[in-house]
């Protein structure tokens, strides 16, 4: 018989709860209390199990959509028989044919022919696949908000130069197995030039320079496609090894739902990182609250000229976005050169 899963009530205070991600595909078995979805709300991102074994017969919410507490966001194909018939859904709930009711005939009629699995996914997948609108989680809108806000208030100007990596490549391979996450780097590099810099540190505020709120540097980091930014605290009072630790259990509780882990907490300075996708250089978007962020591309072999001689360098290429009500070129560049250094001499 067919079990129909709908949306628990889990108490939220939004009206629609999106829909994660599918642990378990159309046609596949399920496990009675067996994790079926994983859904997030305002508060949190948790899981819903099953409350039949059987095949998962059909998906009625896709991922990324969201579904109002009750509604069928999936059917089941129960293994248990039950002495009564199963109730047939309400026909606009899913995006299957169901039999159709019988007139009273004078003969008994014909058994319409059951809808195989594959059907009943096709069709499924057919009414999901060109979703007209993609619905963000709390913490996305908060972020496009923001990033909003800054790039229309804040007057950037950017700076560009590049950094020799072959320290970062060494200490990184001495690492392994438990390699140094890249990003660790340039936070412990950031942290060390704010020392001489601390202007850097300070964000315009109501005709004044206020100072960061924490001895803190972010990490944009995205995490299943979605934008957060991890925040390193103290991380002059760290070692490279433990600013990476930091940053990958960070990510982890935010991969694991942590309501804690996934607000956005202040921080002096911002990195962000595209080289693993292959991007040479990028300017980025200043966090509200920070004047600086500092954009990092991908590390490529360079043909560079030392002591009159010329040598191969893997180099890194930056780019430092600046709030120019708080620096003017001159200071912002020398932080900048502040940072290149302290990254080819960790």
């Amino acid at each position: 018989m067919e079990v129909q899963i709908k949306m628990p009530d889990l108490a939220t205070t939004e009206d629609e709860i999106r829909i994660v991600r599918w642990l378990v595909d159309v046609g596949q078995p399920v496990k009675l209390g067996q994790p079926l979805v994983e859904i997030e709300t305002d508060k949190a991102t948790m899981e819903v199990e099953s409350i039949a074994a059987g095949t998962l017969a059909a998906i009625a919410v896709a991922e990324d959509q969201v579904a109002a507490v009750g509604q069928i966001i999936a059917v089941i194909e129960s293994t248990e028989h039950s002495s009564q018939p199963a109730a047939s859904p309400a026909p606009t709930a899913l995006p299957h044919v169901t039999t159709p009711a019988k007139a009273a005939p004078t003969a008994p009629a014909p058994a319409a022919p059951a809808m195989s699995l594959f059907a009943r996914n096709k069709m499924a997948r057919q009414a999901q696949a060109q979703p007209t609108t993609i619905v963000l989680s709390g913490t996305e809108r908060e972020l496009a908000g923001r990033l909003q806000k800054s790039k229309q208030t804040i007057p950037h100007f950017y700076l560009n130069t590049s950094a020799n990596a072959d320290r970062m490549i060494a200490l990184r391979q001495q690492s392994a197995p438990h390699s140094i996450v890249w990003d660790a780097f340039f936070v412990v590099a950031v942290a060390r030039a704010l020392r001489e810099y601390p202007r850097m540190g300070y964000h315009f505020g109501d005709g004044q320079l206020v100072a960061a709120a924490a001895d803190a540097v972010g990490v944009a980091a995205d995490i299943d496609n979605a934008l957060y930014v991890v925040v390193v605290d103290n991380p002059l009072a760290q070692t490279v090894q433990q600013v990476s630790q930091q940053i990958t259990e960070k990510v982890q509780r935010i991969r694991q739902g942590d309501a804690a882990a996934k607000k956005l907490t202040p921080a002096a300075i911002t990195v962000t990182n595209l080289g693993a996708e292959n991007i040479e250089s990028f300017a980025a978007i200043i966090n509200p609250g920070e004047s600086a962020i500092l954009a990092i591309g991908k590390i490529a072999p360079a043909v560079v000229p030392v002591d009159h001689n010329i040598v191969i360098q893997q180099r890194v290429q930056l780019s430092l976005s600046v709030d120019h009500r708080v620096a003017n070129g001159k200071y912002a560049a020398k932080f900048l050169s502040k940072v290149v250094t302290e990254l080819e001499s960790l």
